[in-house]
């Protein structure tokens, strides 16, 4: 199948022909469907998807919502910011005052700016499960992280909480809002936003709007499988650590039953499972690029933007050693080899996520449905962003950049 045997859905002003083009070309490497939504000065110029959803061959939609992935910390991350606006959260207050329990082995004066940066050395997942199921359970993580000691002084490094995130900044959400972040997202961002799709938990129900997943099984939308809550350890496996990996369900078997089940898509995981329209992530980032307030329906203040974008540490990272200038709940998101340094937002595993420019007015959002475990597909959003970049006359490819600047900063340093 050629480039142009992939119709593009949807519109786009001509100058944005670059986005549509990149897009025809990663469906027909990675195979699947995907969707791609700009704003510029809070409308939208490009909205557009192609390809298929289903394994049965059944295109992508205009509903089609698809996971974000680690791209659900940005969703989770603005939902701090905007409590933080309203005056419900001080970045440099402790935790442990909005969540008393949390104040204990080590982690009484660690704040909610570390948190947010990634600097709280709570990163660690195998401690707090002892079968795949328990992420299903809120109340059940939630205390144990409340009784974890930190990996490492919080504020002398930063380590990636890939996982772990979603259920410290979602408690500290529900501590301070007295909603769940299903209905936090719901109630104050997707309702005052009038956003087509976007939900982090509580999307079983939409499970007809998710595609299935390439080089995974088909959604289980219709009578699912009991999922298996005692595991077996082949007789074979005889590391310890793999043993005991086994022993949890930590595999990629029992992996793959649980994402293709309704209650993975139920749970609320606002680190990994948030699903969302290429448009409503773009729409919600809009609104950050534009100072916090679009449509009339301000999100954060204008300062808070500033301050939530501003970098907090360059050192390379502990768990994925890239260098990602993490932000308040945001990263770096650059053009491929362009730094962007005024552009922030969060990339999930497989290439999907969305950001914000607030000096261009400029907002991204990505999804897709190639598989997740690719490594080229890492780059996949910022790739598409070059194209963003191209489209305005700003990217002029790599070469250039490598020539000319700005390049991406990549060397680790002390903050």
């Amino acid at each position: 199948m050629t480039d142009t045997n992939i119709a593009i859905e949807g519109a786009y002003e001509a100058r944005f022909e670059p986005v549509a083009r990149l897009m025809r070309k990663q469906i027909r490497y990675y195979g699947g469907g995907a969707a791609a939504a700009v704003f510029l000065d809070g409308k939208p110029v490009a909205d557009i998807w192609a390809g298929t959803a289903r394994h049965d061959g059944a295109p992508w939609r205009r509903d089609t919502m698809s996971i974000c992935y680690s791209g659900t910390k940005g969703i989770t991350s603005t939902a701090i910011h905007m409590l933080v606006t309203e005056g419900l959260i001080d970045y440099d207050a402790p935790v442990a005052t909005y969540w008393p329990e949390f104040g204990c082995n080590g982690k009484e004066h660690i704040t909610v700016r570390q948190l947010l940066s990634h600097q709280a050395g709570l990163h660690r997942l195998g401690h707090l499960v002892d079968r795949i199921t328990d992420i299903l359970d809120w109340k059940l993580i939630v205390s144990r992280l409340a009784q974890t000691k930190p990996d490492f002084a919080p504020g002398t490094a930063n380590a990636y909480q890939a996982v772990t995130f979603g259920w410290l900044a979602g408690e500290l959400i529900r501590r301070v809002s007295g909603l769940s972040v299903p209905q936090f997202v719901q109630d104050r961002m997707v309702g005052p936003l009038e956003l087509d799709g976007l939900h982090v938990g509580g999307a079983a129900w939409q499970m007809d709007r998710l595609p299935d997943f390439v080089g995974l099984p088909a959604l289980q939308r219709t009578s699912p499988e009991p999922l298996a809550t005692e595991y077996r350890v082949p007789f074979w496996v005889r590391s310890s650590r793999a043993r005991s990996l086994c022993r949890r369900g930590l595999t990629p078997r029992h992996a793959r039953e649980l994402f293709t089940h309704p209650v993975f898509w139920e749970a609320c995981l606002p680190a990994m499972n948030g699903v969302a329209t290429a448009r409503s992530l773009a729409k919600m980032y809009a609104a950050l690029s534009m100072g916090g307030e679009i449509d009339g329906v301000r999100l954060v203040s204008e300062d808070i933007v500033r301050k939530a974008a501003e970098v907090q540490t360059k050192r390379a990272d502990r768990v994925i050693v890239y260098p990602l200038h993490w932000k308040l709940g945001y990263h770096r998101a650059d053009a491929f080899l362009m730094d962007v340094p005024n552009a922030f937002g969060h990339f999930g595993l497989g290439g999907a996520g969305g950001w914000a420019n607030p000096v261009l007015r400029l907002s991204f959002g990505f999804v897709h449905n190639g598989f997740p475990l690719s490594i080229s597909g890492q780059l996949r959003t910022v790739m598409m962003t070059a194209a963003v970049y191209e489209s305005l006359g700003i990217y002029k490819g790599a070469c250039h950049t490598l020539r000319h600047g700005p390049i991406v900063d990549l060397w680790p340093r002390r903050s």
